[in-house]
């Protein structure tokens, strides 16, 4: 589960520095991609609830919901918690 304002602003480089950058740059949005896309190979489902709406985001967002095993929730702060637990069956966790 990953909760999110809808785009990755940091990644670590070769060196394993951190590394921010706000908008995203390519690079942290490409790293962001292969990272997700190695979780999504060991067999994960990931869920993310994204609380934004701009159109940074909703790009984000599409490049995310088109990968198989990732659900996309959109939801604002008075609805994620409901949208966080209706997403999980009781005992769950």
């Amino acid at each position: 589960m990953v909760i999110t304002d809808g785009e990755p602003t940091a990644h670590l480089d070769e060196e394993d520095r951190p590394r921010f950058s706000w908008p995203p740059s390519p690079r942290t949005a490409e790293v962001t991609g292969a990272e997700l896309d190695a979780t999504l190979a060991e067999g994960a489902e990931v869920t993310f609830f994204l609380m934004a709406d701009d159109e940074r985001p909703r790009a984000f967002r599409r490049s995310l919901s088109e990968r198989p095993g990732v659900r996309v929730v959109d939801t604002t702060s008075e609805t994620l918690g409901p949208a966080v637990l209706g997403r999980y069956p009781r005992g769950s966790f």
